[in-house]
């Protein structure tokens, strides 16, 4: 959770531009396009006072959150340590052109094609 995210960066301009009363096309352009990916970092293990490697017991798995546009999908993912990662996916099923199983095997395939990328032969 750094903050780093393009909707952060939109909703800081959009924040100061309303401070000092400037209108702005390119935030009015940017902020009222469809955001069909909505996804968040759950935090876990945040400080040092909690060791996961000592007690594996705590790791959670974690929860999710829904998509933002009925055409969507919404992606929650925990780095739990070194060697673990839960994603959560959504989407409504009343849309018959999002899935979060193909979703995820997509997501699944991506990290197996980066994970290739550092492989030491």
């Amino acid at each position: 959770m750094n903050g780093k995210g393009i909707d952060r960066h939109l909703f800081c301009l959009y924040v100061v531009s309303k401070y000092l009363e400037e209108e702005s096309p390119f935030l009015h352009e940017a902020l009222t396009e469809p955001w069909r990916l909505s996804t968040s970092q759950t935090p876990h293990q945040q400080t040092k006072k909690m060791d996961l490697v000592k007690h594996p017991e705590y790791i959670s798995a974690g929860g999710g959150f829904g998509p933002v546009s009925d055409d969507g999908y919404g992606v929650s993912y925990i780095i739990a340590g070194e060697n673990m990662l839960f994603i959560h996916i959504s989407c409504k099923v009343s849309c018959s052109t999002s899935n979060s199983r193909k979703f995820g095997q997509a997501i699944e395939k991506a990290l197996a094609d980066v994970k290739n990328l550092f492989k030491i032969d």
